[in-house]
């Protein structure tokens, strides 16, 4: 199984692309609203081919939560805001997307920090 963490432009794509091909997928986000959205069957931006790309995920089992999953794959698709004065990027999602996943992930575990 995968754990996707981050139900975004990039996240949320990601995952319906894995569910829709086979693979056993459960995405995260820490927004509840967002999370219902997804599980009431709705999508919650539009891109072309996303609603057929959606319906396919949640034929094959796709599912949504705001509870991170004991796995040993993630794919970690959080914001990473970016200071156009300074520069530098803001990796505090990232961070605590990690350290929530270190509290639950199993031995070996496979972490993509794709943000």
């Amino acid at each position: 199984m995968v754990n996707v963490i981050g139900l975004g432009y990039i996240g949320l794509p990601t995952a319906l692309m894995l569910s829709a091909y086979g693979v056993e997928v459960i995405g995260t986000d820490y927004n509840e609203k967002l999370v219902d959205t997804l599980n009431e069957g709705k999508t919650t931006f539009s891109e072309d081919g996303l609603d057929k790309l959606f319906s396919s995920a949640v034929k094959a089992g796709i599912c949504f939560t705001t509870q991170y999953q004991t796995t040993n794959i993630y794919i970690v698709s959080v914001p990473t805001p970016y200071d156009s004065v300074s520069k530098k990027v803001d990796a505090r999602y990232v961070k605590k997307a990690v350290e929530h996943i270190l509290d639950v992930c199993l031995d070996g575990t496979i972490i993509v920090i794709e943000s």
